[in-house]
């Protein structure tokens, strides 16, 4: 199969834009490569590198925010919806939200408010500060605000600010202490907060579910509506989460399934007044766009998404006013946290000296192929192990040790380069023998860069939370070398180590491996996790620059002081008037 179809070996950004992530449907034709290699945005007639973004200002780190990637999210959701209505002949509405825990900062914010007039996009919020936040905007109109946090007294004065502004005010119902608080305010209206049966897969799988965090189970209503007469008249919304990020359609099907039947079971049992459906924030982000069903990339998108839930609740006699809450979808794209490389490290021990006559390539003179070159790992894997055991080294016993471990790992990976160019098939055994795997796709270098994992992309190390790396320039060479990256942090998880590569364009075997270590970076049509980033090794007095995509949701609400390092200065790109406009905001934060 190999030998027939890998016919191409150059290199071009179409494989690199495959390789880095950057063929995506959200943000692809924003943010994606120049004919020079170097890593633009594109906005209307300009494409602006993101190499030279940050050398103009002298920013060796920095968060470049495409605000013009919100709108394109926010316009892409309420089309995708209003064309899909047509098709079922749905006559109910759209009553999109944004989540503010998702993004609370004020530019993020002000883009929501700003692009959303033409829909009127509302919000949701959770907590007295998000509300305060949201309160600046109570002049500027009105709009829907949907309340799910827990009620009090000091909630409710700023929620009757809202109402008496002219704002549609909805407060979730999730417990007796709330419906205490409620009983209080009868003018407002209430959304019924339930918790489903069912338990999708992924990260937040946690909060779905009978044991989850949020909502109330159906026989708690039964009992509640008994003592609080007033629950049937005035519920007007259903609220059904299935937890962030549901990566498998499937779940998601069963999911919209399950919350259909709440709603038509509660219209029939005295909830006829619920005339809104939320289902919550489950449509995933995909921060690898491949379709792969893995939490990474989802395997599906908006488009299945809405035709589904249109095409269930279409079957009503009355249509409801669906809300979409997606908000991850809507931001995630709109942040590129980009940092200078400071340092180039090798990862593990690299060869220091000529060893004389120590003759590693001897050992591998009888390997003809994947199959002999195993046995060979495996006897000399339990010698080393061995040896470490039994052997006290001098320090020029260990350091020869290292040379010649060095060495041999080298002279491995270039008799698999060398295997697999001949016959690609052999691949099959490299990548099924997890010895075997674990060489090739190791990283040869370690990346010191100008930034913090804790204080820039802490789901990085919260969630484990996957994030595209890609470098700023040169993306129309072949990578040099598997790298970790590692941040100016004195803690061990302040790494990026994993990468996930799925190049489907056909390449020949030689063009698999990195130029420099030979670590396999890539088999046409394949899935792949690496150790490292592919990437270039840094030409003196260069400048190389790696951009971290798609991390404009929740991490500046979860940004730590860790090392006390803190705080990237800002570059924030809008479109007014067919003009891109570039504004700075500098901070105090404590980087190189």
């Amino acid at each position: 199969m190999y030998e027939k179809e890998m016919n191409k070996e150059e290199w071009d950004i179409n494989v690199a834009k495959e390789l880095w992530g950057l063929n995506h449907s959200i943000r692809g034709n924003i943010i994606t490569v120049d004919e020079e290699g170097y890593l633009v945005i594109s906005l209307g007639e300009q494409k602006i590198r993101v190499k030279n973004l940050l050398e103009e200002h002298g920013f060796d780190v920095a968060y470049i925010r495409v605000l013009p990637l919100i709108e394109r999210t926010m316009r892409t959701v309420y089309e995708a919806f209003t064309e899909l209505a047509k098709v079922h002949d749905f006559k109910g509405g759209l009553q999109p939200v944004f989540p503010m825990k998702v993004n609370p900062i004020e530019v993020v914010v002000d883009a929501i408010w700003r692009y959303g007039e033409k829909y009127k996009w509302g919000f949701n919020t959770g907590s007295l500060g998000e509300l305060e936040l949201l309160s600046k905007y109570l002049e500027k109109g009105n709009r829907i605000l949907i309340y799910d946090g827990v009620v009090s007294d000091s909630i409710m004065k700023i929620l009757i600010r809202f109402k008496e502004k002219g704002w549609r005010v909805i407060i979730d119902v999730e417990s007796e202490h709330d419906l205490d608080i409620l009983s209080k305010y009868p003018e407002f209206e209430i959304g019924l907060r339930i918790k489903p049966l069912f338990r999708p897969g992924g990260k937040w799988a946690h909060s779905a579910g009978l044991e989850g965090k949020f909502g109330l189970t159906v026989n708690a209503l039964v009992k509640l509506k008994e003592e609080y007469k007033w629950i049937e008249e005035r519920s007007r919304l259903l609220h059904v989460h299935p937890g962030s990020q549901i990566y498998k359609w499937s779940d998601i099907e069963a999911f919209i399934n399950e919350a259909y039947n709440i709603f038509t079971q509660l219209q029939t049992h005295g909830f006829a007044s619920i005339e809104i459906v939320d289902l919550g924030g489950g449509l995933a982000y995909p921060y690898l766009d491949t379709r792969d069903g893995t939490i990474e990339s989802p395997d599906y998108g908006l488009i299945e998404y809405f035709n589904h839930i249109l095409k269930v609740f279409s079957r009503l006699e009355k249509h409801p006013t669906l809300v979409y809450e997606g908000g991850r979808y809507i931001v995630s794209a709109h942040r590129i946290l980009v940092a200078k490389v400071v340092d180039v490290r090798p990862y593990s021990t690299e060869q220091a000296r000529s060893l004389g006559s120590v003759q590693v390539e001897d050992f591998l003179s009888n390997v003809r192929s994947i199959d002999d070159l195993k046995k060979l790992v495996n006897e000399y894997k339990k010698y080393v192990h061995k040896s470490k055991q039994v052997h006290q080294y001098t320090l020029e016993e260990r350091e020869l040790a290292e040379d010649v471990i060095s060495k041999v790992r080298d002279e491995l990976l270039a008799k698999i380069y060398e295997l697999v160019r001949n016959k690609p098939s052999q691949i099959e055994s490299v990548i099924n023998d997890p010895l075997l795997y674990k060489l090739v796709t190791s990283p040869s270098k370690r990346y010191i860069l100008n930034f913090s994992i804790f204080a820039d992309i802490p789901d990085s190390v919260l969630v484990n939370q996957y994030f595209q790396a890609v470098p700023a320039q040169r993306l129309n060479e072949k990578p040099d070398v598997l790298a970790v990256l590692g941040d100016l942090t004195c803690d061990s998880m302040g790494e990026i180590n994993e990468y996930i590569s799925h190049v489907r364009t056909p390449l020949e075997a030689s063009s698999w491996f990195t130029k420099m270590d030979l670590r396999l970076m890539l088999i046409p049509g394949r899935r792949l996790k690496l150790g490292g980033v592919p990437l270039h090794l840094p030409i003196k007095g260069e400048n190389y620059y790696i951009a971290i995509l798609d991390t404009g949701a929740y991490q500046d609400p979860l940004a730590m002081k860790h090392n006390l390092i803190y705080g990237a200065p800002e570059i924030i790109l809008d479109e007014k008037n067919g003009e891109v406009e570039v504004k700075i905001i500098e901070k105090n934060g404590k980087y190189l």
